[in-house]
């Protein structure tokens, strides 16, 4: 028998879309391994606001996501469509927001700045979605990682703000505002409203969590009783009211019910902090309850001066309506230098109309995913909605909210809905998206496809 002419081989052959293992030396499967660590090291650390590059708006959890999204372009697996038929809509007004800021910015403003906040939108806004919304089982296993760096940030907070005095040296091994000079906590978020938003958004995935049995419900309540002490410390009426409304929304549209072993534990715990002598903090007795007691919300702390900037910015709202100020620009025309703490006057202000109608489309977009999956989904979509409510709530007390903690709490709400019907295991070892069989498969094949030579 002549052996084969040299550079001739057996033709191989393969099924349509599959790449063999030793084409790529392993390069696609490494990637693919590499996703999901990197995707839970950065759920894990997203409200670590004060882990960034100097000065600069780019996180620790920012670089791992952008990670991501790198090795899922690489490998063509990004998701272009995360919000299915309503991802065009969500795209066009993401457009038509950032659209009105650039004709603002290009008039009356600085282009240089409308580059850095149009980027800063688009990874939150367009980016994250395509790598964060996956199958279920990820999603659940992002959810328990969510609930437990929010958990372990705030205990960190909770002990610090009892065990070392002065804020001042606090500030100074942790960073700015961990504890405000007002005593109140702003953790590694590094704002006092900000943990206490991140707060409120964290409580109906503990919730979920418990549901769902992701963890045990000793476990639920343990958490939820640390996030509701560090949302008393942070003091913020805004925060605590939307964890309230929060809660309350998730309970009644998911039909939820304490269950015997749950009002068992809450009880024993409420016995325990009385006979301990447990006290409503000072910052939280003085800033917050008195607006709660006499129903008056000029009590609660700044609501004042935001109302003034509100008044300001709708006063000149004639000036800006068809062409706006231009990105960062309102706090150049206000007395006060600060932002319009209100994303839709904000919008108006900087972006004109076309901005403020792009923001309108987002948000009705964020709002009609859970929406229309309510019957068929109830706990998820009760989960999302108590999210985006909590959402909803700081538009109205927030200026520019690109800020991707902001953003990832949302996305893991809607990815439950939008991945709800999925067949995942919670605790799967591989993703039901992968295609790529193992080598022993792919030896199968080649034994059966490719003719052996003579």
């Amino acid at each position: 028998m002549r052996p084969p002419l040299a550079g001739i081989g057996p033709r191989e052959t393969f099924p349509e879309g599959f790449v063999p293992p030793d084409q790529d030396g392993g390069v696609r499967d490494a990637g693919k391994a590499m996703v999901t660590p990197l995707l839970t090291i950065a759920v894990l650390f997203f409200c670590f606001h004060l882990w960034r590059i100097g000065n600069v708006n780019i996180t620790l959890s920012d670089a791992l996501f952008m990670g991501v999204v790198l090795i899922e372009l690489g490998l063509g697996r990004l998701n272009g469509t995360p919000f299915g038929t309503l991802t065009p809509i969500w795209l066009a007004s993401l457009v038509l927001m950032l659209s009105g800021l650039f004709v603002g910015s290009y008039v009356n403003g600085d282009l240089q700045r409308w580059i850095i906040v149009a980027g800063q939108y688009l990874f939150s806004y367009m980016l994250l979605p395509m790598v964060l919304i996956r199958d279920i089982g990820t999603i659940n296993r992002l959810i328990v990682t969510l609930i437990i760096g929010m958990t372990a940030m705030e205990s960190l907070g909770v002990l610090v703000y009892y065990t070392m005095d002065g804020f001042t040296q606090v500030n100074a091994i942790f960073g700015p505002d961990f504890i405000t000079g007002g005593r109140r906590l702003g953790a590694m978020v590094g704002d006092a409203n900000w943990n206490s938003a991140v707060i409120a958004m964290t409580l109906p995935f503990v919730i979920y969590a418990g549901v769902r049995r992701l963890i045990p419900a000793a476990a639920a309540l343990a958490c939820a009783t640390m996030l509701m002490w560090a949302l008393m410390l942070a003091a913020s009426f805004t925060g605590f009211s939307a964890a309230l409304l929060a809660v309350g929304v998730m309970a009644f549209l998911g039909r939820l019910r304490p269950s015997p072993k749950i009002l068992l534990l809450a009880g024993i715990l409420a016995v325990g902090l009385f006979a301990s002598g447990y006290q409503m903090p000072d910052i939280f007795a003085k800033r917050v309850a008195p607006a709660f007691q006499s129903g008056d919300i000029e009590e609660a702390g700044t609501y004042d001066d935001r109302a003034e900037l509100i008044a300001e910015a709708w006063g000149n709202a004639e000036n800006t309506v068809i062409i706006g100020m231009g990105v960062d620009q309102f706090r150049e025309f206000s007395p006060s230098g600060q932002p319009v703490h209100n994303m839709y006057m904000l919008e108006l202000a900087e972006g004109g109309i076309v901005a403020l109608m792009g923001w309108f489309g987002v948000v009705l977009s964020l709002t009609l995913i859970p929406f229309t999956r309510l019957r068929q989904h109830r706990l998820e979509a009760s989960l999302s909605l108590a999210v985006i409510v909590v959402f909803q709530v700081f538009t109205m007390a927030s200026p520019h909210m690109y800020a991707r903690l902001w953003m990832v709490p949302v996305l893991l709400s809607l990815g439950t809905v939008l991945k709800a019907a999925d067949a995942s295991p919670f605790w799967a070892g591989r993703s039901s998206q992968s295609v790529t069989p193992p080598r022993a498969a792919w030896n199968k094949i080649q034994r059966n496809q490719v003719p052996r030579r003579r």
